[in-house]
């Protein structure tokens, strides 16, 4: 395998300035929601080991521009030609609510970055911080506010200013600083969101990390040692994938090493070994300092790493 170089700054590329826009709502769409906000979503494939959990649809797309290469939303929503985000947010509160008051959940945590990062819109549709507040009154029980972002330290500002919630956790998309540069080119580049999760870390929040999705020819060795000193509460990893409706867009030629799937709605995949070669590293640097769990990945491969499967203790989990 041909690695790229670790670099571990891009200081003149960073999120300040990539897709730059005449006013703050541009290519932005805000309008009220008429269907449901809280809804379960149930992992498919069936045979992939994932929990699963509640979303809130509180935006469609992301608002990270250029959108990253490999990014599933533009097959979810491809039929639209501008994100969206939605303004009926005492619906929103009234439905949380709602769902913080039952107990026979089929899971307790509500994933606000399923159908976009998790905030992206706040400059245009401020909502997390109610969010926070909201889920304070949940302290003691087990209902989680769950916060998925590529975003660094100017996304994460009201975080530094206010109490950690034990109900809310923040979790950080990550990857090979080489691999960022060159397909997530719209979000804060790495270094600034390790920097945000150290400092949302210190300040009392729980703080998750995604290195997901890893691809294959990048060096993963500077970005495993600074998840590795962060130390946080769990890791989730994955590899590069793609569902069929993914499959058929152009991304660059990254799709082509990808194994197709043998079932109907399967997900393309590297070969096992691949996989496995860039799993490895990580779960052995790993494996002294927090829980390490897979995204998307079958039985088969937790087992061959020596993870715990029953315990499912990824990303969107408890």
């Amino acid at each position: 395998m041909k690695l790229q170089p670790c670099l571990t700054e891009y200081a003149a590329v960073g999120s300040k300035g990539r897709g730059r826009r005449d006013s703050p709502t541009a290519g932005c769409r805000l309008r009220e929601r008429k269907s449901q906000f809280v809804q379960i979503f149930r992992t498919t494939p069936p045979r992939t080991v994932c929990p699963n959990f509640y979303v809130l649809s509180h935006a469609n797309g992301c608002r990270f521009k250029p959108r990253c290469t490999y990014c599933y939303l533009m097959s979810s929503f491809w039929y639209l030609r501008e994100d969206q985000a939605f303004t009926n947010v005492g619906k929103i509160v009234r439905e949380i609510r709602r769902w913080m008051n039952k107990h026979d959940l089929e899971s307790y945590v509500l994933n606000t970055g399923n159908l976009s990062d998790s905030l992206t819109f706040e400059d245009v549709r401020p909502l997390m911080g109610r969010l926070v507040e909201l889920f304070r009154h949940a302290e003691g029980r087990p209902h989680t506010l769950l916060l998925v972002t590529k975003g660094g330290r100017d996304h994460c500002r009201f975080f530094m200013k206010t109490k950690p919630c034990a109900n809310v956790v923040i979790s950080f998309s990550v990857n090979a600083p080489a691999a960022a540069y060159k397909m997530e080119r719209g979000a804060a580049v790495v270094s600034d969101r390790l920097a945000a999760a150290r400092e949302l870390k210190k300040h009392g929040w729980r703080v998750r990390m995604r290195l997901d999705p890893m691809i294959w020819g990048y060096d993963y060795t500077g970005v495993i040692g600074s998840i590795r000193r962060l130390a946080p509460e769990r890791v989730t990893m994955g590899t590069l994938r793609a569902e069929p409706g993914l499959l058929k867009m152009d991304a660059g030629g990254i799709f082509k090493e990808l194994e197709r799937p043998d079932v109907p709605k399967g997900l393309a995949r590297y070969s096992v070994e691949k996989r496995l070669a860039l799993y490895r590293p990580v779960a052995e640097a790993l494996r002294q300092v927090c829980p390490v769990a897979l995204c998307e990945e079958e039985a088969p491969m937790w087992d061959a790493l020596g993870l715990d499967k029953e315990a499912r203790l990824c990303n969107c989990n408890v």
